[in-house]
């Protein structure tokens, strides 16, 4: 199901239920909060299972850095969202070696710098997140990595040209598709029709092109 069956199955439900026509502006925020409802849902859930990191598995971006001599990582995507891991990398005799950052809280900052028995160098280094994308290394030194996170799902944009002053035709050319799998297609469906009291099931998914066509349904869509 690509970005025009979903627009015309929801288009298809609300006037079937409402008896009117939502705009293409208004499907496309409504198909949006529907992917940002399952999203959040799912990302809190994030490797509990791999069904769930299959589902997310479009959205995992690596931003690779350099710090500065402050040892601040800022990660430049206004898309982010959840933080997954932070890791450094570094050479010893020709070999490139990852360590994984473990990131802490401020209150913990103090004991873990001072600490004899486990301490923190270049080498093994701790980190704090001080901003929603931004974190800091310890001790204070010029690092290379990487940081993991989850972006938030692309917005749909649903691509068209008018003929005859009123008639829409879908061009898949110059729309964004959502980039969730097909397996999760319908409940994004579900839940941006329940978001305007239109409650439906996964049948009514199913047996859409059957329901359509015995109501005689041409995908009207509007401006």
């Amino acid at each position: 199901m690509d970005l025009n069956d979903q627009i015309n199955f929801l288009n298809f439900w609300i006037a079937k239920e409402r008896g009117a026509y939502y705009t293409i502006a208004e499907l496309e925020s409504l198909l949006d909060f529907g992917s940002m409802s399952v999203f959040n849902d799912l990302h809190p859930k994030y490797a509990t299972s791999q069904r769930i990191k299959d589902a997310l598995a479009p959205f995992k971006e690596v931003y690779n850095f350099t710090t500065l001599t402050s040892g601040y990582v800022i990660v430049p995507d206004d898309d982010y969202i959840k933080f997954l891991d932070l890791q450094i990398y570094f050479n010893i005799s020709d070999r490139r070696v990852y360590y994984p950052v473990k990131l802490i809280n401020e209150d913990e900052r103090a004991d873990r710098l001072n600490s004899q028995i486990d301490p923190v160098t270049s080498t093994s280094p701790i980190g704090e997140q001080t901003a929603v994308k931004t974190f800091r290394l310890y001790p204070v030194h010029t690092y290379n990595g990487n940081v993991t996170y989850l972006k938030r799902p692309v917005r749909p944009v649903f691509g068209y040209s008018v003929i005859s002053s009123r008639v829409i035709v879908y061009n898949a050319g110059t729309s964004t598709q959502l980039e969730w799998g097909q397996d999760w297609i319908n409940t994004i469906l579900i839940k941006a029709l329940k978001s305007i009291g239109i409650n439906i099931k996964e049948a009514d998914v199913s047996g859409f092109a059957e329901a359509a066509s015995q109501a005689n349904y041409t995908g009207l869509n509007m401006m």
